[in-house]
């Protein structure tokens, strides 16, 4: 019981209450927003996994050629299936007439199958495409990921690249952005406002908060841009591959959250993660089914990951930092484990106050039993209150009587049914590396809403803008000129 208190405190109170207040002190640096015609921009690659998701590709293909930045700089890659394995996506794509920046990308048939398979194929790719290009276009190249669904701000690659700028005087380690996601259809069901809390919370207190401490951020699965020529030097060799996979993988194949793995891949090699002022938006899932497919894939990744970087802890440790080491194993381990133990916890309360069993008495002592039960409730409660606040704070006063759903037990119970089904497939050999893919393509109108109407791609009418963005009052000033071309 005392090693559970000591958990429920570290884990509650010191890390999410911690990185709450911290994320309040993170600043963006000093930095400038090109042009479009600047001569000086790099090369941008944008991966695009894609899997069972014909009905996205012409929204897809919308919304990349909605973004502001040079199309003879910029190469899209779809990155998709076999005609056997996906027959409709790539009938999709091959109907449309794709602009000259796309490129569509066959999978290799090997397993396992799953996302970061994809990913890895498609920077194999582009290094090798990218032979032709000089020594210094190769060495400032960027690379950023998007899911199908994804609708970035029009601005966003030319905001990456002068945030990398500043950071090249301030911090040239730094190799990663990780811009903020946000759900498009928050209204369309009590499901949707429930996870748009969760990544409220998430990408603007617990991300930014480690950032700011020094701490490593798990990536989130999309809007990551990255350096492409340092990133590539945390490749994992052909050798350790799955059979059939002859070329490098920066991305852990059979690892379902291959975003928080390369985070603290990353990390072993002295590599940081920043935030960017951006906003990608996307469509939640607003099917309880759907729903616990998916935090299950995150949890068994979560637990995936943690074990990986726990096998040699000493050398880990050394090599990342006693703290940052240990915080990123905790957020990771404990996530999934604070699930099961307020599970268990809010179990044995509500039954040794129903029935004052002796048992329970003799597992518990007096003192320590109503310590934790304290500690159970007021810690909860202040995780409750954490997800009030990020609802009022962004406007989000009608979903706040929502939120009475988790004061009932069934988000909870979501939550632990996702940890059962994570857990089942994690003790399932079969099972272990099997990505729940998350079915997309509802209430794709709210995310041309969401970025101020896509409808206008393609009509030759541009804006131009340059825009230096200061980290003084919270990075809020912003000293804009704009023009129309």
């Amino acid at each position: 019981m005392a090693t559970v208190l000591i958990f429920f405190a570290v884990f509650v109170i010191l890390l999410k209450m911690g990185l709450w207040y911290a994320s309040t002190r993170y600043q963006y640096p000093d930095y400038h927003v090109p042009e479009v015609d600047d001569a000086d921009l790099p090369h941008y690659l944008v991966l695009i996994p894609m899997f069972r998701e014909a009905n996205m590709v012409e929204p897809m293909v919308r919304g990349m050629s909605a973004l502001r930045y040079p199309k003879h700089r910029l190469k899209v890659k779809l990155l998709v299936e076999s005609r056997d394995r996906d027959p409709g996506t790539r009938a999709a794509a091959d109907a449309l007439e794709l602009p000259d920046f796309f490129e569509v990308v066959e999978i290799p048939d090997v397993k396992p199958y799953g996302k970061q398979r994809a990913l890895n194929f498609g920077a194999h790719k582009a290094i090798e495409d990218a032979r032709t290009l000089s020594r210094k276009e190769r060495a400032g190249r960027l690379c950023v990921i998007y899911d199908a669904e994804d609708r970035p701000e029009p601005d966003q690659l030319l905001k990456a690249v002068g945030m990398f700028r500043a950071y090249d005087t301030l911090d040239s380690q730094v190799v990663c952005l990780q811009a903020q996601l946000e759900f498009s259809n928050v209204t369309s069901s009590w499901v949707s406002r429930l996870m748009w809390v969760e990544y409220l919370v998430h990408f603007c207190w617990v991300l930014p908060g480690m950032a700011k401490l020094g701490l490593i951020p798990p990536l989130g699965g999309t809007s990551n841009h990255f350096r492409l020529e340092l990133l590539t030097r945390v490749s994992i060799d052909p050798r350790q591959q799955p059979p059939g996979v002859q070329w490098a993988g920066i991305w852990d194949m059979f690892n379902v959250t291959e975003d928080a793995d390369l985070a603290g891949a990353l990390a072993l090699h002295g590599y940081k993660i920043a935030m960017l002022d951006s906003v990608t938006n996307e469509v939640a899932t607003t099917r309880v089914s759907a729903l616990i497919g998916q935090k299950s894939r995150w949890l068994k990744g979560y637990i995936q990951t943690g074990l990986i970087f726990t096998r040699n802890p000493i050398q880990t440790m050394l090599r990342m930092g006693p703290l940052r080491w240990f915080v990123y194993v905790l957020f990771l381990i404990g996530t999934p484990l604070s699930i099961l133990l307020s599970a268990l916890s809010w179990t044995l309360t509500i039954a040794y106050f129903s029935t004052r069993s002796p048992v329970i008495e003799e597992l518990f002592p007096g003192p320590l039993l109503y310590l934790g039960v304290l500690l159970l409730v007021f810690g909860n409660f202040a995780l409750f209150l954490q997800h009030v606040a990020a609802a009022t704070k962004n406007e989000g006063f009608c979903t706040v009587k929502y939120m009475l759903v988790v004061l009932t037990g069934i988000w909870p119970m979501l939550t632990v049914m996702s940890l059962a089904k994570a857990c089942y497939e994690l003790a399932n050999p079969r099972m272990r590396h099997f990505w729940d893919k998350t079915e997309h393509g509802h209430d794709l109108h709210t995310l041309d809403e969401a970025v101020g109407g896509l409808r206008g791609v393609g009509t030759g009418h541009q804006t131009r803008s340059a825009v230096t963005v200061s980290a003084r009052d919270g990075g809020q000033r912003e000293e804009a000129r704009a023009e129309t071309a």
